[in-house]
């Protein structure tokens, strides 16, 4: 797989909007601010093309990268510590559920 050959592809705030073309989906999940979509960047080997910020809670929908058409890298909103409001909290939750 050429991890050169990314590119963004959506930025999904229901499932609704998420991919229907069964690639396989690498998922990054943990607490807000450990670094998920820095390790992508990382991999990449792109400097912020996920996008990251100081402060928790910078992710805020769920982040769809294909790949070389292959795969697809799926940064995740943190959970534990952004500074939201539980109802956004709430649809995160939901998101990620979904």
């Amino acid at each position: 797989m050429n991890l050169n050959q990314a590119e963004f592809v959506l930025s999904a705030a229901s499932k609704a909007q998420f991919p229907t073309d069964r690639l396989p989906e690498i998922a990054f999940a943990g607490k807000s601010n450990v670094g998920k979509s820095s390790v992508i960047n990382k991999l990449l080997l792109r400097k912020n093309f996920a996008r990251v910020g100081e402060a928790p809670g910078k992710t805020t929908h769920v982040n769809y990268f294909r790949i070389d058409g292959k795969c697809y890298f799926v940064d995740l909103p943190g959970y534990g510590y952004a500074k939201v409001s539980q109802a956004e909290k709430a649809r995160w939750s939901q998101l990620m559920e979904s």
